[in-house]
C-alpha cells in the first residue's frame, strides 16, 4: 500500500493532546491521525450508503404497491360502497336500505 506525505496546521493544544493521547494509547501521532481519518471517511461513507438504501427501499416500496393493487385507491371503493356512486346516483344496495 502506498503512502503520500500530508502536511497542515494543528493548534498547539491538539498537537499536545494527541501526543499524550498516542502516548497513553502506545501509538504514534501518525497512527492517530491515520485512524481520525479513517473515521472521519467511514461515517461520511455511512451517510451516503445510507441516502442509497433510502432511494433503493422508496423504489421497491413503489414498485410492491404497483405490483399487489392496482386498482383504484381502496378509499375511493370504500366511499363508494358506503355513500352511493360517484355520480350522484345512489347504488341499488343504498336506494334498498333508503326505503326499509
Amino acid at each position: 500500500m502506498g503512502s503520500t506525505k500530508t502536511t497542515f496546521l494543528l493548534s498547539d493544544t491538539v498537537r499536545e493532546h494527541l501526543k499524550t493521547t498516542a502516548a497513553r494509547q502506545r501509538k504514534s501521532v501518525k497512527q492517530l491521525l491515520t485512524e481520525g481519518a479513517e473515521l472521519v471517511l467511514a461515517r461520511y461513507q455511512d451517510v451516503a450508503d445510507k441516502a442509497e438504501l433510502q432511494r433503493r427501499a422508496s423504489l421497491a416500496k413503489e414498485r410492491l404497491r404497483a405490483g399487489l393493487y392496482d386498482g383504484p385507491p381502496a378509499a375511493d371503493e370504500v366511499d363508494r360502497l358506503l355513500y352511493g356512486r360517484q355520480d350522484g346516483r345512489q347504488t341499488p344496495r343504498a336506494h334498498r336500505r333508503r326505503r326499509a
